[in-house]
This record gives C-alpha cells, sequence and structure tokens, in this order.
C-alpha cells in the first residue's frame, strides 16, 4: 500500500513539473500564463498563513485556558464545536460544488495499470486531506490540543489529539463521499445541469430560513414575561434537536470534555462514535466510487436542429459576420450551467434578501430606505452579474472548444471575433438584468423611473469601460474551461478573474456616484438620467476602438488560443 501511495504522489509532482517543461514549446506569454495560474494559488495560499497562524495560536492559548481553568472549558469546546461545524458545511457544500475537478475524470489510464480500484479509493479519500479548508483547520484542532498538553493536562491533551485526528479523517471521509457521490450524478450532462440549477437555487432558498424564522423567535422571547437567563453551555446543548448528537463535532466535542473531566465512558463513547461513522463513511464512498468508476460519461446528443439552426439576427452596429459571433457566444453560454445560472439567480437572490431584511427588521431605517430607493438594488444586482458573467468575459477564447478553431478558418478578422464576443457577452448580460429589474420592481417599486433607468445604464457603461480589458486579458490568459462545471474547472485563469474582481468595482464607481450625487444632492431625475446616458455613450464610443486595439493580441495568440480552445 505504501509503494503506491508513493508513487502517486510521484506521479502528481510529475504532472505538475511537465506542466511547467510543456509550456516551453509554447511562446512566451503562454509560458507566463501557465506559470501564473501555477503560481496564483500558491501565493494566494501563502498569503494565507497569516490567518492560519493566527488561528492556531488563539486556538493553542484557549486550550491551554481551558486546562488549567482559566475560563469555563464547556464555553472554550462550544467555540471549537461551532467552528468545526461551520468548517463542515462550508466543505460539504464545496465537496457538491467541487467534485469534478479532482483526479476522478482522468481515471482512464489509470485503470488500464494493475492498480487495484481499493488503492484508488483510498488515494482520493488521502487526497482530501489536502482540502485548503481542512488544512485550515487542522492546526487549529492540533494546536487547541497542544494547549491542554502544555497547561498541565498531558492526558485531556492526548485525547484531544486523538479525537481531532479522528475527527479530521471523517470530515475527509465525507469530503470523498460527497464528491464521488455527486460526481456519478453529474456524469449525465442532462442529469448535471438539471441538479446543478435546482441545488443552488435550493442553497440559496434554505440559506435565508434562519434570518425568516429570527424575527419569529426573537418575538417570542420579548413577550415571554421573565428575565433573560445567562447563556449557559448546559441549556444551550438542551436545545439542540437529539439527532445532532450524532455529528462528528459533537462527538469530537464530547471526547475533549471527557479527557478534561476525566470521565472515561464520555471519552470511549466519543472515540467510538467517531471510528465508526469514519468506517461507514469509508465504506460508503467506497461503494459509490467503485460505480463512478463503471459509469461512463454520458451526454445529450446534438439533434440536426442543432446543427442547421443557424439563422441570426443583425445586431445594431455590427456587421453580419460579427452578430453571428455574437449569437454564437449567446447560444453557447445560455446552453451552459453558468450561462442559465448568472441569468436567474440575480435578481431573485436579491429580491429574497430583501423580504427577509424587510421580515427581520420592518421598522429599521436601512430597510425603509432600500424600499424607497429601489434602484439601489437594481444597481447591486447588476454588478452581481458582472461579478458572475467572469466566466465568460475573462475567458472569451477558453470555453468554445471547436468552435474558436471554427471560427479561426472563418473569413472573420480578428477584430470581428472581438467585437462579436464582446456583443455577445452583453447580449447575455440583458436577460440577467431585465429579470433583475421585474423582481426588484416587485419588490421595492419606489423611486422615479429616471432613477432606474440611470441604474440600468451605469452597469451597461460599467461592462463597456470593462470590455476592452476583458478582450486583452482573455488573450493574453487563456485557460480551457468547461462552463456545464460550477467549480474550479469552469472558471477562467486566476489572474484575470483576480483582476476582475477589482475592475468590476472600481470601473462601477463612477456610475454608483452619478447616481448617489443625482438622488442625494441635485434631487434631479431627469438631469441624472441624462447625465449618466452621457456617461453610458462616452464608454461605448472609447471602448469601440479599444476593443479593436485589444483584438490585435489575438493576432499574435491565434495558435494558442486554437490548441488551449481544444483543451492542449
Amino acid at each position: 500500500m505504501i509503494r503506491y501511495f508513493r508513487a502517486f504522489v510521484w506521479l502528481r509532482w510529475r504532472l505538475l513539473a511537465n506542466s511547467m517543461r510543456g509550456a516551453r514549446r509554447r511562446d512566451t506569454l503562454e509560458q507566463i500564463s501557465r506559470m501564473l495560474a501555477i503560481l496564483t494559488p500558491i501565493l494566494l495560499a501563502v498569503m494565507s498563513l497569516g490567518l492560519v497562524v493566527a488561528t492556531s495560536a488563539l486556538a493553542f492559548v484557549a486550550g491551554r485556558s481551558a486546562a488549567n481553568g482559566l475560563f469555563d472549558p464547556a464555553m472554550g469546546v462550544l467555540i471549537l464545536r461551532i467552528a468545526l461545524a461551520i468548517m463542515l458545511a462550508v466543505l460539504a457544500l464545496f465537496a457538491i460544488l467541487v467534485p469534478s475537478q479532482t483526479s476522478l475524470t482522468r481515471y482512464n489510464r489509470l485503470l488500464l495499470l494493475p492498480i487495484p480500484r481499493r488503492v484508488l479509493h483510498l488515494v482520493e479519500v488521502a487526497a482530501s486531506l489536502a482540502d485548503p479548508w481542512l488544512l485550515w483547520i487542522i492546526p487549529g484542532v492540533l494546536a487547541f490540543a497542544l494547549g491542554m498538553a502544555q497547561g498541565g493536562r498531558p492526558l485531556a491533551g492526548v485525547v484531544a489529539a486523538v479525537a481531532a485526528i479522528a475527527v479530521i479523517m471523517t470530515f475527509a471521509a465525507v469530503n470523498a463521499l460527497l464528491s464521488f457521490l455527486i460526481a456519478w450524478l453529474i456524469r449525465n450532462r442532462r442529469r448535471s445541469e438539471l441538479f446543478t440549477l435546482v441545488f443552488v437555487v435550493a442553497i440559496t432558498a434554505i440559506s435565508l430560513l434562519p434570518a425568516l424564522f429570527a424575527r419569529d423567535i426573537d418575538k417570542r422571547d420579548d413577550a415571554s414575561p421573565s428575565p433573560r437567563e445567562p447563556f449557559s453551555v448546559v441549556a444551550f446543548d438542551r436545545k439542540l434537536p437529539a439527532w445532532t448528537a450524532a455529528l462528528p463535532t459533537e462527538l469530537y466535542g464530547r471526547t475533549v470534555l471527557g479527557g478534561l473531566r476525566q470521565d472515561g465512558q464520555a471519552v470511549a463513547i466519543g472515540l467510538a462514535g467517531l471510528a465508526i461513522e469514519f468506517a461507514v463513511l469509508l465504506v460508503l464512498s467506497g461503494l459509490v466510487h467503485s460505480r463512478l468508476l463503471d459509469t461512463p460519461m454520458g451526454g445529450r446528443r446534438r439533434s440536426s436542429r442543432d446543427v442547421t439552426d443557424v439563422s441570426i439576427l443583425r445586431l445594431p452596429l455590427l456587421g453580419p459576420r460579427a452578430s453571428a459571433v455574437a449569437w454564437a457566444q449567446f447560444r453557447t453560454a445560455m446552453r451552459s450551467v453558468r450561462g442559465r445560472l448568472m441569468t436567474v439567480l440575480g435578481g431573485p437572490m436579491i429580491a429574497a434578501l430583501v423580504l427577509v431584511v424587510l421580515h427581520v427588521e420592518p421598522d429599521e431605517q436601512w430597510p425603509k430606505f432600500l424600499t424607497a430607493h429601489g434602484y439601489f438594488l437594481l444597481g447591486a444586482g447588476g454588478v452581481f452579474g458582472l461579478y458572475a458573467l467572469q466566466a465568460f468575459t475573462m475567458n472569451l477564447f477558453g470555453t468554445d472548444r471547436g468552435g474558436m478553431t471554427s471560427q479561426f478558418l472563418l473569413p472573420l478578422s480578428d477584430a470581428e471575433i472581438a467585437r462579436g464576443k464582446v456583443a455577445g457577452c452583453l447580449l447575455l448580460l440583458m436577460p440577467a438584468l431585465i429579470l433583475t429589474l421585474i423582481v426588484d420592481i416587485a419588490v421595492a417599486p419606489n423611486g422615479s423611473p429616471f432613477f432606474w433607468a440611470a441604474s440600468f445604464l451605469g452597469i451597461i457603461a460599467t461592462f463597456f469601460w470593462l470590455s476592452p480589458i476583458a478582450v486583452w486579458l482573455s488573450a493574453l490568459f487563456p485557460q480551457a474551461a468547461d462552463l456545464s462545471k460550477t467549480g474550479s474547472g469552469g472558471n477562467p485563469h486566476a489572474l484575470p478573474m483576480f483582476l476582475g474582481t477589482i475592475l468590476v468595482a472600481l470601473l462601477g464607481a463612477p456610475a454608483a456616484i452619478i447616481l448617489v450625487i443625482g438622488v442625494f444632492w441635485l434631487h434631479q431625475p431627469l438631469l441624472t438620467f441624462v447625465v449618466m446616458g452621457a456617461w453610458t455613450l462616452l464608454a461605448a464610443i472609447v471602448a469601440h476602438p479599444l476593443v479593436i486595439f485589444a483584438s490585435r493580441t489575438i493576432t499574435m495568440r491565434r495558435e494558442n488560443l486554437a490548441l488551449i480552445a481544444q483543451g492542449k
């Protein structure tokens, strides 16, 4: 077994080294692009080391204080239980959203080798320990145990360390099981797209439920004539549902408290529960993993109508060829999970948040402000749409696969390709903005129509300012992406995505300033609309030649863009 793990570690290293070495056979820009794609996550990890060190130091102090009695050990363990529960929820969420970007999709060749399937399964489970969220909590829980030992309770520290290892292994098993299960579910493309849409909408709705019930709970508490009692961990635990006692975080907390209180029975129950849960999860993940390997990739066959139905509507200010590129970009995006989510999620989510705010705090000033100035909600929804659109705007040439090669073979100039791509992204943004406008008017219909129109134009102006930068970054740092994936496999290059996050805020600031001045200082709806219209027109006039200028980068990168679009 050890030699298999050594072989896989060596394989991962060789894949990383070959990816860097393979870039040397490309041009200089491609070499830089690949190096940045590798170094950006490493730099982000290095930047997060300070937070990890601070958390570990805090956990060490908490463990030591709990051991020597400076504060109630039950309170310290409760904080750790809550933190672990949050991490478990985040880990489960990311395991569901990013299952198909693991090495599961590259198993075809490994299955031809004389490697037992159980080894492949254990390797994937072990690889789950490298998840960023697990790497963030491992030092914390171990530092808590070390602090207990250093605080004069070495036996309790050993128990806490064993419990920490057990809960980490259980988290890894949960991560692996969910990843395998969702990866098996999305092996079929149509089923995966339906699952993704339903899952994201359901998660959005479920996340709002606690806030919806919060006000009712506060009302019941205020109606109670008895004075509020001080917080008690025992009372808090008594209010928890009975099934929560079986959660790994609760078993971990029982074990650590049992070690501090020298309760051998609690320690035995906690460790036995964690061991049983880990074994059950490991067996279940093994069964799902085996089923996954036996399930072929499947998808919807393209019908003849999909191939022959190529009629297009010529867009204003674009020629027929650039319009064809725009409609191809729009249709490709709308057939993907990312495009559909970007269109349908932003507006309803903003409206749902407003409804929650109105339900929880109807008498506060800022809910009244939101209902009186609904056009600010439209602006917020538009910014959300621009961020969601980054999967397309920051990777204009890495998502078309064979379509990108076909466009290069057609009599299309690079300027027409760039203009068509930008226009296609604008077409994709419009349904999202219109849906956001409809739901925001339904939730907060107050305000002058000119303010609403100005807010709408402000988002369009921000898109225009962003478009030449998007062409330039997409051509310099392309990355093959699968838009049917909601995880990292559908993301653009890390650097353009990072820069795009900053640029949306910076380029959208002037439009926001115009709207704020018009609403709170000038109090002139019509004048605000005229100024915003002039700003949008200026953005379009400036962006057009800049997009054509940025398209020159495509000329230098045609060969690399075609190879990357094919996933090479």
